[in-house]
């Protein structure tokens, strides 16, 4: 009942975190096109780089590779994902109300 429990709060906040991404990279590739800034540039790959990290994360795509994944290490897994989607929220809510 548990594993169930934080498997579907781990599914939940990797998919959040892909979401928030996808939005952060919109917002940064509008700006940088507007701003052609460095700064804005070093987000906008910042935040690509850990869009990979969130989908090579996600449940669905580490059930594909369950042969060669070790799942003693889930719960490690399960608190980044949720320490990482309330950083982007939280990242997302200072980028969006400005």
């Amino acid at each position: 009942m548990l594993s169930q429990a934080l498997s579907q709060i781990y599914s939940i906040s990797t998919v959040g975190s892909i979401i928030l991404l996808l939005v952060l990279i919109y917002i940064f590739l509008q700006n940088y096109l507007k701003l052609r800034s460095n700064f804005t540039l070093g987000l906008l790959l910042f935040s690509v780089i850990l869009l990979f990290n969130a989908i090579a994360t996600c449940p669905i795509f580490y059930t594909l590779i369950s042969p060669i994944f070790d799942v003693s290490v889930i719960h490690f897994y399960i608190a980044a994902s949720v320490f990482e989607f309330i950083a982007l929220l939280v990242l997302t809510f200072l980028v969006v109300i400005k």
